[in-house]
């Protein structure tokens, strides 16, 4: 007879870990047959380049991939203004921010500063490496700015890092580059994050309002500047994130990062869609144009929808009444995929609504509007 083995995983478990919780993903998940998924932030155009048949690109898969990601790191100095030395590339943003916390943070001791409502993996990935988390939220006036006065009196020689960002996911609002300047300025003992997820959705006097200048001007040693090809790029599904920091920085992150982290795939695939970076600016445009027409046909649904906030990326938050039930009722009847943020600070009754495509976008205003019990009125200029 077989003997059972008395084992307790919890008891062997780190205790952090045990207690986390997990990320809540997108609803898209859980739909059946073809949604249009408006839930993710993706670009709905793809990437840049055609992906099928004899235009499909053969890598060399039986080999490694160059662990110093040479090619892509001298094609991304050059699209963002920087060296490659100033560059680490990392398997999705996720991995920049879990080897950022893992640089400067010691469990148990240290802690992160967060201002809500954010990035929900900023939290997370604290939680999983066992560091604190201090929230010093954004204003409550639906501008979603930084409070930097709060900021600098929360900082304590606990804090070694702050993540900050900009646009803000689910703000949808870019934070004042002045105020971002004031805090790195302020923490002296601590690393300033900045994410710019979304900074090709955003202009401001028409130019891209990016902090990646402050790094090659070499003006603050503990600012990090991270970006992302899963957004204006559309490629979310090759999982890149890009990290752009001062030099002494982007050694040390190196030695923590898995000696093969993107695959050749990935890169090849990075490699080709920067050097279509002409297409991806007309499709950015596209949905930045999409982005203003949705926002004024949002206005015109009823009171339903009571408040539609500025947005510099590319999706809205809107606040809708009683949103968890229209949303419901949008995939129920509808099959269209939009994400309720309404348990996160400042963000009640608010939905997440990404741009997709003119079609789909016209898709869910139909939904909405079916929702709502408003009148449908076609065509929303």
């Amino acid at each position: 007879r077989v003997r059972s083995c008395s084992f307790d995983l919890h008891a062997v478990a780190r205790k952090c870990i045990v207690a986390a919780q997990p990320y809540t993903f997108p609803p898209r998940f859980d739909t059946q047959g073809t949604p249009v998924l408006l839930d993710a932030n993706e670009n709905p155009y793809g990437p840049p380049f055609d992906t099928t048949g004899a235009n499909s690109h053969q890598v060399t898969l039986e080999r490694y991939p160059d662990p110093k990601q040479s090619e892509l790191k001298h094609a991304i100095a050059t699209l963002r203004g920087c060296t490659p030395s100033q560059i680490f590339i990392g398997n999705g943003s996720d991995e920049v921010i879990d080897l950022l916390i893992r640089l400067v943070c010691t469990p148990g001791e240290d802690q992160i500063l967060i201002s809500s409502p954010t990035y929900a993996m900023y939290s997370v990935f604290a939680t999983i490496n066992d560091v604190g988390v201090v929230d010093v939220p954004l204003s409550a006036d639906g501008e979603f700015q930084l409070r930097v006065d709060a900021i600098r009196k929360a900082l304590t020689r606990r804090v070694k890092l702050i993540f900050i960002c900009s646009p803000g996911n689910p703000t949808s609002r870019l934070v004042r580059r002045e105020d971002v300047e004031a805090i790195a300025a302020a923490a002296t003992g601590a690393l300033v994050v900045v994410d710019e997820a979304y900074i090709d959705f955003a202009t401001v006097d028409g130019a891209a309002p990016t902090c990646v200048p402050l790094i090659s001007e070499a003006r603050y040693p503990n600012l990090v500047v991270s970006q992302t090809l899963s957004k204006a790029w559309g490629l979310a599904g090759a999982r890149l994130g890009i990290a752009i920091a001062p030099m002494p920085v982007v050694a040390l992150v190196d030695k923590l990062k898995a000696p093969f982290n993107l695959s050749v795939v990935s890169e090849d695939i990075a490699i080709r869609a920067i050097a279509k970076a002409d297409v991806v600016e007309q499709r950015v445009r596209t949905i930045v144009a999409e982005r203003e027409r949705i926002a004024r046909a949002l206005v015109k649904c009823g009171p339903g929808v009571q408040r539609v906030h500025a947005s510099d990326a590319n999706f809205l938050l809107v606040k809708i009444e009683d949103a968890v039930a229209v949303c419901t009722t949008m995939l129920r009847d509808s099959n269209v995929v939009v994400r309720p943020r309404c348990s996160m600070l400042h963000c009640d009754d608010c939905v997440r609504i990404t741009i997709g495509t003119p079609a789909e976008n016209d898709l869910f205003l139909v939904a909405l509007r079916s929702a709502l019990g408003a009148p449908q009125q076609a065509p929303w200029k």
